[in-house]
């Protein structure tokens, strides 16, 4: 297990992935209107912090959040607690917001 997520590193794939969606990036930002919490580890070593960093820009209403975890899996971390927090915070406030 640890080789098969050791092998998997998006690199390029997630700009590719971007640029499946339709032309690039600036054919869907337009049309993302709910909130986003994009949340990743520096440490992370199957996706780039950059891409949370670029997705989080992207996005109009996206907050990015960084995790201490050693890895992709945030509810692993150290401070699973917090990003816990975090997302029932940010549920909450879509709900109270109407935002389903």
């Amino acid at each position: 297990m640890i080789a098969l997520l050791s092998s998997m590193r998006s690199g390029r794939g997630f700009v590719n992935d971007l640029a499946q969606l339709g032309g690039g990036r600036r054919s869907w930002e337009g049309r993302v209107a709910q909130p986003a919490l994009v949340i990743a580890s520096r440490r992370d070593g199957s996706v780039p912090y950059g891409h949370s960093v670029e997705l989080a820009r992207t996005l109009p209403r996206a907050e990015l959040v960084d995790s201490e975890a050693a890895g992709h899996f945030v509810w692993f971390g150290p401070d699973r607690n917090r990003i816990e927090q975090l997302i029932t915070a940010f549920l909450a406030q879509g709900a109270t917001a109407g935002g389903g």
